[in-house]
């Protein structure tokens, strides 16, 4: 970025994003320190306000523990998932930060009753995946998830591969598409019993379910997911930017 070009967005911000993706791709160990608020001022050119206010941001999110007289700490511990989400590009982050490993279920129909839960045509067919998130491999589950998949891109589905990628960013490389809608549902609700034996949980206990659906640049829905965490590892994020 040359010295004329506007900042993409208030500058707190970007060095917030700055810090997690520095955390996110290990410049920065579990349990280091980060430079103090004197360094971060002097490497991103901004005040000592802005670098608390990222901080206090990152925070937040469950990345970093702060703590008068010792610094700033990357605190990421636990089985927790935290999510931000603004883009699509943070989407793709969520799933770089965890294992999806899935199994291929066949084709099914939605149900009447599917069909209003989900915002779907009833009666409709799609390609059903189900699987288990992972922060690591046979790690604590932090989400119960069923992909359903557009029919029309079965050629594609025997390629599919469990592990940090995600499935639309595979499928749209295969099939030679690009998201351009991310539309989500968020719901606090109670574990079945099917939840309740993937996750480990008791019945009854407290989930977070999220429906997202992923639609190409047509408007055509090439896939949706439905992903069940529970409520203590799960976090969510996202920030606003003013108009």
């Amino acid at each position: 970025m040359n010295s004329t070009t506007p900042p993409a967005g208030p500058r707190y911000l970007q060095v917030a994003d700055d810090l997690r993706a520095a955390i996110a791709a290990g410049h920065y160990a579990e349990g280091a320190q980060l430079p103090t608020e004197s360094a971060l001022c002097d490497r991103h050119g901004v005040s000592r306000f802005t670098v608390r206010e990222a901080l206090r941001r990152l925070q937040a999110e469950g990345l970093i523990r702060r703590r008068r007289g010792s610094g700033t700490v990357v605190d990421t511990v636990g089985s927790v998932l935290r999510q931000p989400l603004s883009d699509v590009a943070e989407l793709l982050q969520y799933a770089a930060d965890s294992e999806f490993d899935f199994e291929r279920r066949g084709m099914v129909t939605l149900s009447s009753a599917q069909a209003a839960d989900f915002a779907m045509a009833a009666g409709s067919r799609w390609i059903l995946l189900s699987g288990i998130r992972r922060m690591t491999p046979g790690g604590v589950p932090l989400a119960v998830t069923d992909v359903h998949v557009n029919p029309a891109l079965e050629p594609h589905v025997a390629a599919l591969q469990p592990g940090r990628q995600t499935l639309f960013a595979q499928l749209g490389l295969a099939a030679g598409f690009r998201i351009g809608r991310v539309e989500q549902d968020i719901r606090a609700l109670a574990a079945g019993s099917r939840e309740a034996a993937a996750l480990g949980i008791a019945r009854r206990a407290p989930l977070l379910r999220i429906v997202r659906s992923y639609r190409d640049d047509s408007g055509r829905i090439v896939l949706f997911s439905v992903s069940s965490h529970p409520g203590d590892r799960f976090t969510y994020s996202m920030h606003i930017d003013p108009a």
